[in-house]
């Protein structure tokens, strides 16, 4: 095969992730560009002025890609608009507009959706749904703005408080749709900068990572959430995870068929969903038309083959390998930890590049995402409402007691520093 040039989009914090993941191949020539980057710009002249050049030279990348909710946005518009291949811009909107996903799903597989309601309608007959309630953004970012409620009245103070921010954080998603007229859709317009109100979801919550090509749906594996002790933060994500046969079977049946009505084709999805394992049943939490980057290489370090290089293998209309790559040594276990900080605070220091250095030189398996920089306040960044995170580590092993054992060692090596913040 000859070189591919691929136009990755992605966050800043993902580039070494990315360089590291295809240093060792030659298939494919990457060309960065950052989600700042395009927000800095300004996203419609950004996005038109790359359609542009695009269209002006074919040649240019024969493949685009994203891998997050903000990159996969900018990656489908502009494939939309110059016919390359990606995730369609309607299964983008189905997807991160989440009253417009459990819409899709209450009338395809009502038995794995939860009760819900708009804000609003929820206000107006608070009886439609159990107290407690579980209230997210419409388009959720992160954890931003999730809670669990008691009371209308809790929702009305959350409605007041963090509306503006939802609006804010949404602008570039409205900025961008708005280039593709034709996927108009004013109920995804009404809607994205309200909330969502749910009944609770019981059970353990796991990821499910998968991709559609030329129409097959091929399921990677399952991802455990474990949290932190009384918190809501994840602690970690414990790879692989598996259920019964016979829970494994109607999960992946139930989301198979649900991947064809969300529009989903030629793309990474994952989808989030508790599962009450000793009734067989599940409920979905969220589905998303992307990779989980957060898991790559939690993937890799235990499967032998690199999601990375499907996603640009689907791009470019190759079908991908799944077979383990012989000279990387495999795992029976990869954890995927959030190092979470619960209160603000100034960030000191992060860690410096010879301090990474010693890590790799220890442990060339782990990979380690600093999410942060020196001089500002873990506030700076989007958090859940209980906790502030700022590294991810993946951490693979033969056993959890190794696993562990590896991260108290690294998390020894980094020497992050923070200072309280005096009220």
């Amino acid at each position: 095969m000859s070189v591919k040039k691929i136009l990755f989009f992605c966050d800043a914090s993902d580039i070494d992730i990315v360089e590291r993941s295809f240093a060792e191949t030659k298939d494919y020539e990457i060309t960065f560009e950052t989600s700042e980057r395009v927000l800095e710009y300004g996203v419609k002249d950004y996005l038109q002025r790359t359609i542009e050049l695009i269209n002006q030279h074919p040649d240019m990348y024969d493949g685009i890609v994203g891998t997050h909710d903000s990159s996969a946005v900018f990656a489908s518009i502009i494939c939309d608009q110059t016919g390359k291949t990606f995730a369609s811009v309607q299964s983008i909107i189905n997807c991160q507009n989440k009253y417009l996903c459990r819409t899709i799903q209450k009338d395809h597989i009502p038995e794995n959706t939860p009760r819900f309601a708009l804000a609003l309608d929820y206000l107006k007959n608070p009886d439609m749904l159990s107290s407690p309630v579980f209230i997210k953004p419409v388009r959720s970012n992160i954890s931003f703005g999730t809670h669990i409620i008691h009371k209308p009245t809790d929702l009305e103070i959350y409605i007041g408080q963090e509306t503006q921010d939802i609006a804010f954080f949404n602008q570039y998603f409205i900025d961008a749709i708005s280039l593709s007229s034709q996927y108009f859709n004013q109920s995804n317009l009404d809607t994205c900068n309200s909330f969502l109100c749910e009944e609770i979801i019981s059970g353990d919550q796991v990821t499910i990572d998968g991709f559609v090509f030329d129409d097959q749906v091929e399921f990677l594996g399952m991802t455990k959430a474990v949290y932190y002790e009384y918190s809501n933060s994840f602690s970690h994500h414990e790879f692989p995870y598996t259920f019964s046969p016979e829970l494994e079977a109607a999960v992946k049946a139930n989301l198979s068929k649900l991947m064809i009505q969300l529009g989903i084709k030629n793309s990474f999805f994952n989808v989030e969903l508790r599962a009450e394992e000793d009734k067989d049943s599940f409920t979905i939490i969220e589905v998303n038309s992307r990779i989980a980057f957060q898991f790559a290489k939690t993937i890799q370090s235990v499967k032998g083959y690199d999601p990375l290089h499907i996603l640009c293998d689907i791009s470019v209309g190759s079908k991908p390998d799944l077979n383990p790559v012989t000279q990387q040594e495999l795992f029976d276990l990869c954890f995927n930890f959030e190092l979470h900080a619960f209160s603000d605070k100034k960030i000191l220091k992060t860690p410096t590049q010879s301090e990474y250095e010693e890590v790799k030189l220890y442990y060339p398996e782990i990979h380690i995402r600093n999410l942060i920089h020196e001089n500002t306040y873990l506030s700076d960044y989007k958090h859940n409402p209980e906790s502030f995170r700022y590294c991810i580590l993946d951490i693979p092993g033969n056993s959890k007691d190794e696993i562990m054992n590896k991260y108290y060692h690294v998390i020894s090596m980094l020497k992050y520093e923070f200072e309280d913040i005096t009220k």
